[in-house]
Parts: structure tokens; sequence; C-alpha cells
């Protein structure tokens, strides 16, 4: 009788185990181009209404009480430096840190503004990383190189690239797009490195695609992308930019372009990343699918 009794309550157990939804190993909330101005309606481009996504972005990540952190993939507004104080009260809101990247149109501001630009992503550096749960997260600046500088060199830098990628009628070859630079190339290396060693998976984020190779490409995607193949360790490239959005497998990687905030008058668009052992868990709202993407 006692048997009996031992294996019916070790059964229910392992019942009631089952029956209990898996655990994540992380949940972070992302969104990608807000492009808020106080500028008038341009195609697709509802600029007044991003506040309004915003907060409604952040207020469903507040009410998600498993939100670890939250990611802005770049373009927070799309010009004027002023932009930023009529977001900056609503990012404040949310009860999750929010790391940023930063986006072309981040940058669309008067020339003597341009270094208070991270300060108002509350960024002390434009590229930087952390580890959590058995992942490292690497934010990566997609506009190391571009024509937004007050550095001649950076700017000279641009020129020659984009001359360059003219000549090999690349469909990238625009002034609003951006590039990594060496020293930044060899931190991310750097990162991988280290990442494979202690047996962490990876999730990079980025401004910018690297791909399919389209108009909104990084100038220099192959150059990261030889180095990304590199390493096993690297699951998944996670970016704005596009705000169509994207999805390509490669080599073992996903790379994962979220839909603009921006776009349409009354559809929102953003998502919560659930990481779950071997896979990364797309719950998209409005304009951003679901998705479940296999990391083994």
């Amino acid at each position: 009788m006692k048997i009996k009794s031992t294996i019916l309550i070790s059964t229910t157990f392992l019942l009631m185990s089952y029956s209990q939804p898996i655990k994540s190993q992380t949940e972070f909330g992302v969104f990608a181009d807000c492009q808020y101005c106080d500028c008038e309606t341009w195609n697709t481009r509802f600029y007044k209404n991003s506040p309004d996504k915003l907060n409604e972005c952040i207020t469903f990540f507040n009410q998600n009480g498993n939100i670890e952190f939250v990611v802005g993939l770049g373009d927070l507004i799309d010009r004027n430096l002023s932009s930023y104080d009529t977001l900056t009260p609503i990012l404040r809101e949310s009860k999750s840190k929010i790391f940023h990247v930063i986006g072309n149109h981040d940058l669309e501001v008067n020339s003597e503004f341009l270094e208070k630009v991270p300060e108002k992503l509350n960024l002390s550096k434009t590229w930087y990383s952390f580890v959590k749960n058995g992942w490292r997260f690497i934010f990566l600046n997609g506009n190391d190189i571009t024509f937004h500088s007050n550095d001649p060199g950076i700017v000279n830098q641009a020129k020659k690239i984009v001359a360059k990628m003219k000549t090999e009628n690349k469909p990238n070859s625009f002034d609003w797009n951006g590039g990594i630079g060496e020293e930044q190339f060899v931190w991310m290396e750097s990162q991988l490195k280290e990442a494979q060693k202690n047996n962490q998976k990876v999730i990079l984020f980025c401004h910018y695609p690297l791909l399919p190779l389209e108009a909104h490409t990084l100038w220099n995607s192959e150059e990261v992308l030889t180095i990304l193949q590199k390493y096993k360790c690297v699951k998944c490239w996670m970016n704005g930019h596009n705000h169509a959005g994207n999805y390509v497998f490669w080599e073992g990687i996903h790379f994962l372009n979220l839909t603009g905030m921006v776009e349409t008058e009354n559809i929102n668009s953003f998502a919560v990343v659930k990481i779950e052992n071997d896979n990364i868990i797309i719950n998209g709202f409005g304009n951003e699918p679901d998705r479940t993407l296999q990391t083994y």
C-alpha cells in the first residue's frame, strides 16, 4: 500500500511538471524604427503617431512580468534633437532597462549636436555587450563609419567606401547606410572568441541588416559575415532599418529584420523574444509576425 501511494504521488508530480509551461531562459522586448518627429505624414510613415505606439509598446512590456530587458534597434527619432525630448519620458516609464543601438536617423541632427546623440540614447559606449543565462548579447554601432560625423577622417572613409561600391554597382551604396570600423571589428571578434570559449550562444543587434544584400544592407556586410561564419556560437543577428522587415537563414545563423514601428497609421510593431533551450521564439505584435528560430 505504501509503495502504491509513493508511485501515485510520483506519477502525479511528473504529470504536474509536464503540464507546466517551460520557463524561458531569457525573455526580452524589442522594437525598431519608432522614427518620431513633429512632421507631416510622408508616404506610409506616420511620424506623429509614433509616441502613442511607443507608449503602447512600453506599457505592454511593463505588464509582462518576465521581460528582463528591452532592445531598441535604432532610429528612435527621424530628425531633430528636440524629438528625443518627446520620447524620453515614455522610455523612462519602462520597468526594464532599454539597450539601444544607433540608427542613421538618430544622427539626423544639426552637426553641433551629433556628440549629444549617445547621451540621448543613454549610451556611455556605442558598442557593448553583456551575458545573461548562457547567452551573450552584443550591441554594435553600424554608424561607426558614416557621413553623419564631425570627424573629417570618418567622413572621408565613408566617401571612399560608397564611391567604390557605386563602381561595383552594389545595391546598398547609399549615403544613408553605414559601416563598422576596424577597432569595432577587433572588439566584436574578441567577444565571439570569448563566447565560444565559454560555451555561450550569441545574438548580435545592429541597426543595419547583413542579409539579404539589398538597398538597406550594412556597407561592409561581407566582412562581418566572414567573421560570423567562423563561430558556431552565433545564432542570430537582429536589426531594423528596412521597415518592411525581412528574414534569412544562412550558415546556421538567423538574420531577422524587424518591421518598422513608424509604418502605417494605426498598426503597431514590436515583439517579445523568448529564449527557450534550443529555440528563439518571436511573439510579434501588429505588423511583426510570429516566428520560431531553432538554434541547435
